[in-house]
Formats: C-alpha cells, sequence, structure tokens
C-alpha cells in the first residue's frame, strides 16, 4: 500500500480503501463521534466563560437580555471556530497536528505548572505575579527552543516543550512563596 503524501489521511485511506465499506462507515461515524463533542465542548465552554466571568451574567437580571448575548457569543465563537479550521484546512500541510501540539505545549504549559503547583505543594503565591509568569514561562520556552541548536550542541525541542514549560511555570510560583506560609 502506497502511503499518501499528506499523513492526515493515512488512517482514512486504510478505513475506507482497504477495510472494506463496513470498516470505512464504522471509521467516518468514529470520526464525528470524536469530533462533535469535543466541539460543541469548547463552545459551550467559551461561551460560559465570555458570560460568566468577563460579562457578569450572574449579576444580571434581564433572562431574555442574557439569552440573546449568550447566543451571539456562541454563534460569535462557531464562527471563529470554522475560520480556525478553514485556515489550516487553507495551509494544506501534512503535519497539522504538530504544529497544534506545538501551540498546545506554549499553552498548555502554564497551566500544567499551575495545576502541578496546586496539586503538590501548599505554599500560597503571590497572586499578582502569577499572570506575569504565566505569560514569560511560553516567552522563555519559544527563546529556548528558538536558539536550542546553538546552546545545547544541536539539540532541537520537540513535544517536551510542554513539561519544560510547566516546569518554568512551577520554579516561578514557587519563587513567588518565599516569606509565604504553607495553606493549611
Amino acid at each position: 500500500m502506497a502511503i499518501p503524501s499528506k499523513t492526515d489521511d493515512l488512517f482514512p485511506v486504510i478505513a475506507l480503501n482497504h477495510l472494506g465499506e463496513f470498516a470505512g462507515i464504522v471509521f467516518v461515524i468514529g470520526l464525528i463521534s470524536a469530533a462533535y463533542p469535543s466541539a460543541d465542548g469548547a463552545l459551550t465552554s467559551l461561551t460560559t466563560s465570555v458570560c460568566i466571568d468577563f460579562l457578569g451574567f450572574q449579576k444580571r437580571e434581564d433572562e431574555m437580555n442574557k439569552k440573546k448575548i449568550r447566543h451571539m457569543i456562541h454563534l460569535g465563537f462557531a464562527i471563529l471556530l470554522l475560520c480556525v479550521v478553514v485556515f489550516f484546512k487553507s495551509l494544506n500541510d501534512s503535519a497539522i497536528l504538530e504544529k497544534l501540539f506545538t501551540v498546545a505545549g506554549y499553552t498548555y504549559g502554564p497551566l500544567l505548572g499551575l495545576y502541578a503547583f496546586g496539586l503538590f505543594t501548599g505554599f500560597k503565591i503571590r497572586d499578582g505575579w502569577a499572570p506575569f509568569i504565566c505569560v514569560l514561562s511560553p516567552v522563555l520556552c519559544f527563546i529556548l527552543n528558538r536558539y536550542s541548536k546553538q546552546w545545547l550542541g544541536g539539540y532541537e525541542f520537540g513535544f517536551e516543550l510542554l513539561p519544560i514549560n510547566g516546569l518554568i511555570t512551577f520554579t516561578g510560583l514557587y519563587l513567588t512563596t518565599f516569606g509565604s506560609k504553607c495553606v493549611e
């Protein structure tokens, strides 16, 4: 079997062309059942976060106006998600998944560091420093990734940037705890 030029097409080619019609149908149904709940969950959480955290819906009284605004925000995020999908499709790059994991390494690293710090330590951080640390950590990772060949004898980072990013965030948060006590 010839491997497709775009590696994203490998599983569909196998399922649709080499395993029979039933396997192809099951594959398509599986893709749909995996993709829709993820997209729906993302849209719902983004809409909820904007409505509750940014617009303060829990403090508002007018239910009809809240419903209209909530629907508009949800529609806006749906259109934004569609634009992102179309953008990545237009790149027509076979390594889209790799790019997404790289972006996730930069964005989820601080979340990983925050979560690990809260889980494994009892320290109280200085809250005002947390946003600064969570922005600085991906910037430092970007610089480290950019110059790793020169600084580390030709070594290039890949997906390991995620735990490194989390470790930088964890360390930065730890440095803010000096002089503070453990939370009981």
